[in-house]
């Protein structure tokens, strides 16, 4: 049997181990910036789908609402998924056989930035009862 000792060239010296390990940090620093940013941009898109969210609810509210909706703004506040959102609706006015505007704005409760914003346009029709039709007009009256 040989008894084979280990040269002393055989390994990676200290120089080589931190050179190495220079160049592996170097080449994560971009990756760890990506990975931010790809957290950063999720979490931008999640509250932006959330304002959506938001607004296509208050506006199928005012779409399904069986009464003519008041003209002017109406603002609520609403959770979703543990976050507040303000919406803020505006009316146009109406006029029986013509089209009433709405149109939905949301923003988070700390920000001014708007994030979601709708607009859907409603038919109201002529034949609509005394009590839901637009103020200052009645069933059957023209206009």
């Amino acid at each position: 049997m040989s008894n084979v000792r280990p040269s002393s060239q055989s390994g990676f010296s200290l120089v080589e181990t931190v050179a190495a390990m220079g160049i592996l940090a170097l080449a994560a620093i971009p990756l760890l910036q990506v990975t931010t940013d790809a957290n950063r941009n999720a979490a931008s898109l999640e509250t932006r789908l959330l304002a959506r969210t938001v607004a296509e609810n208050e506006l199928a509210r005012a779409m399904a609402s069986r009464t003519v909706l008041d003209a002017g703004i109406a603002t609520g506040q609403v959770d979703q998924m543990g976050r507040t959102f303000v919406w803020t609706r505006t009316t146009s006015p109406a006029q029986i056989g013509q089209l009433q505007n709405y149109r939905v704005d949301v923003r988070p409760d700390n920000s001014e930035q708007v994030l979601a914003s709708l607009i859907s346009l409603k038919y109201i029709p002529a034949n609509l009862p005394g009590d839901v039709a637009p103020q200052g007009q009645s069933e059957g009256s023209g206009g």
